[in-house]
């Protein structure tokens, strides 16, 4: 078994380096070489997902919307955001939606979600960072075939419902109502307005339905990244719609180079907060620019120039978590920045 994961391994480092000697001829060229203080210049490089791409998913150009007749849902898990400071916390959930009708379809546009309990909405607010370019995406969804949906839940959470809690989704295109049960029993904490605890002070953040992609189980080897540790830095401040430019730092405490090779992603999580509570969030995978520079070198750092823009519907302080993915076997928690910018 060792064997055939390690092959894997190889296989799959191979197909990453061959995807990026492919896009070579359409990096700009101020990204292949270091910038004269020594970091790593940013490349926009947006990716779906860190693991192989799977075989294209078409469906005929005439696909009728989906409906909720046909799809079936679930959110079966939630994660902590790093860093989080938002009073009661926030989970991070994906919304995963599988056609179980014989016939294709397309999900496009901006969905209406709310929060049940026990066929009661839950009185939470609802806010999107959705851009007009996303919600015109067609995601087409086979026959058979799956789509996602990001969906974050951030506190205080001082109401009185009690799980379980059931997201129902009214679909674009009058497609109808669709049910999809939240598996755990995990909600925000209350630790904002005790005199109106079933204020609607807790936020439900969704996102558009987006390509499915699925972890590839074979990648158990242990990453090369692990030895390293990272830390941010920012600007002193921003205002709200502002282009800002931060510093991620990966530093080598080892006596041997380690390889970034093949490149790996990172997750850029944005989120403004005031008074503790979110009122702004974004979220993108991008891939590492690696080009210029392969390896950390031993008992060394490299700095890595990050750039993202500030929402202009952003409110007091906004917070950056960054964190690498990598296809191999590596903490989600273990390669983390942290950036944090007061708004002017």
């Amino acid at each position: 078994m060792p064997s055939i994961r390690k092959a894997a391994a190889v296989l799959l480092a191979m197909v990453l380096a061959t995807g990026c000697a492919k896009d070579e001829g359409r990096t700009p060229t101020e990204a292949l070489s270091l910038k004269p203080d020594g970091s790593v210049p940013w490349l926009d490089e947006p990716i779906d997902s860190v693991y192989p791409s799977p075989a294209t998913v078409t469906v005929a150009p005439d696909s009728p919307p989906c409906t909720a007749a046909q799809l079936s849902g679930g959110l079966d898990k939630w994660s902590k955001a790093a860093g989080d400071t938002v009073l009661g916390g926030r989970l991070l959930g994906e919304l995963i939606v599988r056609n179980t009708a014989t016939t294709d379809c397309v999900l496009s546009g901006l969905a209406d979600v709310r929060l049940f309990s026990k066929d009661a909405e839950v009185p939470v607010d609802h806010l999107t960072s959705v851009t007009e370019e996303a919600k015109k995406q067609r995601i087409p969804v086979p026959a058979g075939g799956k789509a996602s949906m990001r969906v974050d839940w951030s506190g205080p959470f001082c109401g009185t419902a009690t799980p379980p809690y059931e997201l129902r989704v009214t679909l674009p295109a009058e497609g109808g109502e669709l049910r999809a049960k939240i598996t755990p029993k995990d909600h925000p904490a209350c630790s904002g307005d005790p005199e109106s605890p079933t204020k609607p002070s807790s936020n439900l953040s969704a996102g558009v339905f987006d390509k499915f992609v699925e972890q590839d189980p074979i990648t158990t080897e242990r990453s090369p990244l692990w030895d390293l540790t990272a830390s941010a830095e920012g600007p002193p401040q921003a205002a709200p719609g502002d282009r800002i430019t931060y510093t991620i730092t990966l530093t080598n405490p080892t006596a041997k180079p380690v390889t970034l090779l093949p490149c790996p992603g990172y997750l850029q999580e944005l989120s403004a907060e005031a008074n503790g509570m979110v009122n702004s969030t974004t979220a993108q995978l991008y891939r590492l620019n690696c080009r210029p520079a392969t390896a950390v070198p031993a008992r060394s750092a490299l700095r890595f120039e990050m750039r993202t823009t500030i929402p202009k519907q952003a409110q007091g302080t906004v917070r950056i978590a960054w964190r690498i993915q990598t296809p191999q076997n590596l903490p989600s928690e273990h390669l983390v920045g942290l950036v944090t910018i007061p708004l002017t």
